[in-house]
């Protein structure tokens, strides 16, 4: 590190390997059939969000399935966005790498290294349970630095799941929206209350 605390460009800095891939789907049903089912890959985390980032940012739900190791798979589902219709810098946010740091100092110091070396590097942003910078590599491939806040837990991945069944349900129906996702989800929460299995 040079006297102002950034590091030389030959410093090495830790990664811990990928944590997640990030794709989109349009077919949340049959993907999950694919990689949880047929695969056995576990889902272990679901985040919802609306207006994120910017108002134009449709309404979403990413889900997570864990590939072992501490390394993910994820997907966005759009609502309201046809696959013939999205838009190319949505589509470019959305496809992206993300690596792993273990702590907040090696975070930051990944972005003082990005921006002494002029790139142009997000400020680090907390969502659900990580807090990750964005910058592009030369050929625009979306990248991701993250840290994680907590570990997934057992709650996460009940909470996958009855996120992402309320999806499908809603699209399956062909009433798909966040708050109907949200609405079903409430719903299938009651449903295991009255059964006695939540």
């Amino acid at each position: 590190m040079d006297s102002t605390g950034n590091p030389h460009p030959h410093d090495r800095l830790p990664l811990q390997g990928v944590d997640h891939l990030a794709h989109v789907t349009w077919n949340p049903e049959a993907t999950v059939g694919f990689y949880r089912d047929a695969l056995g890959l576990p889902l272990v985390h679901a985040v919802t969000g609306t207006g994120w980032l910017t108002e134009s940012f449709p309404d979403f739900v990413h889900f997570f399935f864990a590939l072992g190791n501490g390394n993910h798979l994820a997907f966005f589902y759009f609502f309201d966005l046809p696959e013939d219709q999205a838009p190319d810098d949505l589509m470019h946010r959305s496809r992206h790498i993300a690596l792993h740091v273990d702590t907040e100092e090696e975070l930051l110091a990944w972005r003082r290294r990005l921006k002494a070396a002029g790139i142009r590097v997000t400020p680090p942003l907390a969502h659900e349970m990580i807090e990750s910078i964005y910058f592009d590599d030369p050929n625009g491939i979306q990248l991701e630095i993250t840290r994680p806040l907590r570990e997934f837990g057992d709650i996460d991945a009940r909470d996958a799941e009855l996120t992402v069944n309320a999806l499908t349900d809603v699209v399956r129906k062909g009433d798909a929206s966040l708050q109907a996702t949200w609405r079903r989800k409430g719903e299938l929460i009651a449903e295991r209350h009255e059964k006695g299995s939540f």
